[in-house]
């Protein structure tokens, strides 16, 4: 499994995705408990890829990443990946899964922000990105 990682300051996009790019899972979290959510990916799914955009708040989380692969038994390859516009294709794909109601039905999506945050839409395109570096899908 890969979980893809949108790095934030507040709150961070997390995607769990198979290799094959089918999305499992996808949340957003509060960066400050994000040790605790890749435990309990890790008691649930077989990480074999931790993915993360190579944003601005990526400084901070990388390290911690590393430090909670570096405690695990089995190997985990962490990649950095150019997030460049995934927060606009984000939207995109937000609009695709999230149908719209009431007056947003009538207003065209070029004068629309999603309602919520998309940073798990975010990470789901980061590791989609990556897939694409591996020549799938």
């Amino acid at each position: 499994m890969i979980v893809a990682i949108d790095p934030g300051s507040d709150k961070t996009g997390v995607a769990i995705l198979q290799e094959n790019g089918k999305l499992v899972e996808k949340k957003i979290v509060m960066t400050g408990d994000f040790s605790a959510c890749l435990e309990e990916i890790y008691a649930h799914f077989p990480i074999t890829h931790i993915v993360m955009g190579n944003g601005t708040y990526h400084k901070v989380l990388q390290p911690v990443v590393e430090n909670w692969i570096r405690q695990q038994q089995n190997p985990i390859l962490f990649v950095l990946v150019n997030e460049a516009y995934t927060t606009v294709e984000g939207r995109k794909l937000y609009w695709q899964y999230t149908p719209r109601h009431g007056w947003r039905r009538f207003v065209p999506l070029s004068f629309q922000y999603p309602p919520e945050p998309v940073d798990d839409f975010v990470a789901w395109i980061i590791g989609m990105r990556y897939i694409e570096t591996l020549g799938g899908k």
